[in-house]
């Protein structure tokens, strides 16, 4: 299948030289600062049942890591008492705080640099060092400091991998089918922790798996006839999407002297996109611009709406981060188990094969044996594509987010979102040695700018503020 555009040499290594052009100083963590509410860091107040408040003190010495918000400003625990689905629940903020990075949300440990928590008046959230100095890592070579980073970057190497292998599934299988197999795979993986989703998260966890199965659906769209690298850097398009959320949904401020990070994030990825797509022959007529690249946004809004939704949960119940996941992947199963029954019976006149050339293939006892579990697995002329089904599936959707949320409380918010953010320079690589896809000038260009994009909205609001000269006083915001 022949791609849209010129195959000559790549220049996604741009993307890494616009990094380390970023001075550190940027991401560290100030004495206290204020978290935007958008992508990709955010924290909310930490819930959980009265069962689960417990004292892990192994000392006299040692605080309790679990405590409740009060309005005064004694120590002691005051209840606070509500009905969510005829079960009483109490909520409780522990002392760490959370991390929050793409739509995942763990207690902060001891040894992260940063606590989360909300302020005294219970309407922002702010983040401070750690205070507990002797107990966080220090920077350095030490395997302490370097394995929980080292697994959160393999996190994000093993995602860039899901665009050149969902493309090359989709060019033996129709693409319902391919999808269908993957979440499959990965909800049997996570099927254990499905178990442990509290009733009062089934039905908010299961809207917000609506929303991630339209992102993995239109992303599985995409790529039936756009480049896999083209496909992860439209996706990075959640960091407009998350934003513009949080200012519909919550009525947050979002103008630049409050978010300068997030506007200046905004505007470098849409000039991104404008050079990756109109860099072409197809200029400013957008005569370059496909259908493909229609559905590699709508990706971006399924889970960008995801990412906003999932981590007002797991802040609030921190302890559900892989039972929400597992009701996300479920859904997603659903609803791509859905598409394959219409497609797979040529429903809607082979509308929904989307290219594919597999029509009603679920009719064709052939086919339907080679495109479905089991029988994928035990066809030889399908190994390859099984094995990518079987690794998209148990690794790269269920095992990646194990992976993420044994590091993410180890980390700070901005560093975990800054190595998350370079997934899309893994697609890139990916792409190149497994399916020979290789990218041109602008495609290069356009994505190493999505991808500064997404490390922007790490950069601490208060450094940004005091470099462009902007005076904020936030009580003159509210």
């Amino acid at each position: 299948m022949s791609y849209r555009r010129n195959n000559t040499t790549g220049a996604y290594l741009l993307a890494l030289m616009l990094l380390s052009a970023t001075p550190s100083s940027a991401f560290q963590i100030p004495s206290t600062r204020q978290i935007q509410h958008s992508f990709p860091t955010k924290t909310l107040i930490i819930g959980a049942t009265k069962t689960n408040i417990r004292d892990i003190s192994s000392s006299s010495s040692r605080k309790s890591r679990t405590q409740i918000w009060s309005t005064t400003e004694q120590t002691k625990i005051e209840e606070s008492k509500t009905k969510i689905e005829g079960e009483e629940e109490e909520f409780y903020t522990d002392e760490n705080g959370v991390i929050c990075a793409r739509g995942v949300c763990v207690i902060a440990e001891e040894v992260s640099p940063e606590t989360c928590k909300f302020d005294e008046d219970l309407n922002e959230v702010v983040c401070e060092i750690n205070d507990n100095a002797e107990k966080v890592v220090q920077p350095g070579f030490t395997i302490d400091y370097l394995w929980p980073r080292a697994l959160l970057l393999v996190c994000s190497v093993l995602y860039g991998t899901n665009f050149p292998l969902g493309r090359l599934m989709n060019d033996a299988l129709p693409a319902s089918g391919a999808t269908s197999t993957r979440m499959l795979l990965a909800t049997i993986a996570l099927s254990p922790f499905l178990f442990q989703l509290k009733p009062s998260l089934r039905k908010p966890a299961a809207v917000c798996g609506t929303f991630t199965a339209l992102g993995y659906i239109s992303q599985s769209i995409a790529l039936v006839d756009t480049p896999a690298a083209t496909v992860s850097f439209l996706g990075a398009l959640v960091v407009i999407v998350c934003p513009a959320l949080a200012v519909l949904v919550d009525k947050k401020k979002m103008g630049f002297s409050d978010a300068p990070q997030t506007w200046i994030a905004a505007i470098t990825c849409l000039l991104g996109v404008g050079v990756l797509e109109l860099g072409g022959g197809g200029g400013l007529s957008g005569a370059d611009i496909g259908a493909g690249d229609v559905w590699s946004v709508l990706q971006a809004v399924g889970f960008g709406t995801s990412f906003f939704v999932t981590e007002r949960m797991m802040a609030k119940e921190p302890s559900q981060a892989l039972p929400i996941t597992a009701m996300q992947c479920g859904m997603s199963a659903a609803f791509a188990g859905i598409w394959a029954a219409l497609d797979g019976t040529g429903a809607f006149n082979g509308a929904l094969a989307f290219g594919s050339p597999h029509g009603a293939w679920l009719l064709d006892e052939t086919l339907r044996s080679s495109f479905t579990l089991p029988g994928l697995f035990f066809d030889d002329n399908m190994r390859n594509v099984a094995l990518a089904a079987a690794f998209t599936g148990f690794i790269t959707t269920a095992g990646n987010r194990v992976g993420e949320t044994v590091a993410l409380g180890k980390l700070s918010s901005s560093e975990a979102s800054v190595l998350l953010a370079t997934e899309p320079l893994w697609a890139a690589v990916f792409a190149s040695f497994l399916i020979n896809e290789q990218l041109s000038i602008n495609d290069g260009i356009g994505g190493a700018m999505i991808v500064a994009a997404c490390v922007a909205t790490a950069i601490d609001p208060v450094w940004l503020r005091t470099k462009l000269g902007i005076d904020y006083a936030a009580d003159d915001k509210n």
